[in-house]
């Protein structure tokens, strides 16, 4: 069981129950006006699904660490690490604008504050996965923002902390804005446009096959993750 003084804070006597090695995965996910209906609807369904997947295995259960930043004009900890094992998704509503920065740097900040309790605990850990899901345009966000973000973003993905994984969901008449996320991804993995339900479903489903595909390796080895099948839907 995570044992959390406060946000981003955490007491290293977890370890002595579960030694593994870890693997932190956060979700920021937008929960802006806009996502609401069966946006975000899918959105909850689809956190129940991945559970159930990470839970089905008792390895990747007891290495997955699990996180979720929800957010529209300001970010809020919707769940804190919490180890797969225990790991129960929150339902998430929907209210105001957009900001993309300020989500992804408290995302940031808790990846590294949870990657310092690894080492004080000495525990072995994986590469930080971060999936980034968005419908909207970050109205609330600066350029100088979105910049000093995206920089932070590549420190991070050129030492290997973290992989980020992004999605814009498109429904007609409602594109996607993959131009602002493009400038946040590394150009070798450009986000991604979501265009029906059923593949941002199935993009939640390949994060947590992603996540056993990262728990049965070692620390430091390479790792393929599965093929991006949902946008076969």
């Amino acid at each position: 069981m995570s044992m959390q003084d406060s946000v981003g804070a955490y007491d290293t006597v977890e370890f002595a129950d579960n030694p593994e090695a870890r693997c932190s995965i956060v979700l920021i996910l937008d929960a802006s006006g806009s996502m609401g209906g069966q946006k975000i609807d899918t959105v909850n369904q689809a956190l129940v699904k991945f559970r159930d997947i990470i839970q089905e295995d008792p390895v990747t259960s007891l290495r997955a660490d699990v996180a979720i930043v929800a957010f529209d004009h300001e970010p809020r900890v919707a769940l804190d690490f919490t180890n797969g094992t225990d790991f129960q998704p929150p339902v998430l509503g929907i209210n105001g604008g957009t900001n993309y920065s300020k989500a992804i740097n408290l995302a940031l900040d808790m990846v590294e504050a949870r990657k310092q309790s690894y080492r004080d605990g000495g525990i072995a850990y994986y590469r930080s996965l971060a999936y980034f899901l968005t419908d909207g345009y970050p109205q609330h966000d600066t350029p100088g923002d979105l910049a000093q973000t995206a920089a932070r973003l590549a420190e991070m993905e050129d030492s290997r902390g973290i992989a980020f994984f992004s999605f814009g969901i498109s429904q007609e008449g409602f594109p996607a804005d993959l131009t602002e996320l493009a400038k946040l991804a590394p150009d070798h993995r450009p986000p991604v446009e979501l265009t029906n339900m059923e593949q941002l479903d199935g993009s939640i489903q390949w994060l947590s096959r992603s996540v056993a595909a990262v728990s049965q390796s070692q620390p430091g080895e390479n790792i393929r993750l599965p093929e991006p099948d949902y946008l076969d839907f």
